[in-house]
């Protein structure tokens, strides 16, 4: 399954969960996604799942519709891409739904872990994220899936994503980006290198290989 993010610059509005194989976008009311603004046409856009793969589909609307910055017709999304419709945004991402029996940390700072293979164990080093402060101090969360979700859904959440052998961090919603050794990550997503220091939500975490 996959959601979609709706912000307004910057701040969170909504999140939809994407259960048809086509989903509308529009200022009406009709909509599956309504987005009641004047920006926004009536039958804005679509969203079209064709095999694995998600689309998304301009419709003829007045404003036009954007992915990542760029004005498209019709677009195959990627986990992370975000689209623009007037002044909102959406953030596409599939997901894989939380452990509904894990523990507070689990709920509120593990969203989820994509439901992708997981790599098998040799020469590779595998990536670690280790809690620094609060009360799950010295807790590790081992990286093993590609895609892993950390925050609390309305308020912030990111990703760390793997690419090869590399991992990014990228903002997905809220007012605040998450931090890496002091500093706001920007739009893009953020690689991840031995002894980064990440915070999401107060919390300090250290990123490294083991």
């Amino acid at each position: 399954m996959a959601k979609l993010f709706l912000s307004l610059e910057g701040n969170p509005v909504k999140e939809f969960r994407l259960t048809r194989h086509r989903t509308s976008i529009g200022r009406r009311s009709t909509n599956d996604i309504q987005i009641d603004n004047l920006a926004v046409s009536g039958e804005h856009a679509i969203l079209e799942l064709v095999g694995q793969i998600y689309f998304i589909e301009d419709q003829k609307s007045t404003n036009g519709t954007s992915v990542n910055g760029e004005k498209i017709q019709r677009h195959p999304l990627r986990d992370g891409d975000e689209i623009k419709i007037g002044k909102y945004s959406l953030k596409f991402w599939r997901e894989a739904g939380a452990e509904a029996n894990g523990t507070d940390f689990e709920r509120t700072m593990i969203l989820h872990a994509a439901a992708q293979p997981q790599f098998k164990a040799g020469a590779e080093q595998t990536a670690v994220v280790r809690v620094l402060t609060g009360a799950n101090a010295g807790r590790e969360l081992v990286l093993t899936k590609n895609t892993t979700t950390l925050g609390k859904a309305g308020v912030q959440v990111a990703v760390i994503n793997r690419r090869g052998l590399d991992y990014f961090l990228a903002h997905i919603e809220g007012a605040k980006r998450p931090v890496v050794n002091g500093r706001e990550i920007g739009e893009q997503p953020h690689q991840l290198i031995e002894e980064d220091l990440i915070e999401i939500l107060g919390i300090r975490m250290a990123f490294f290989y083991r």
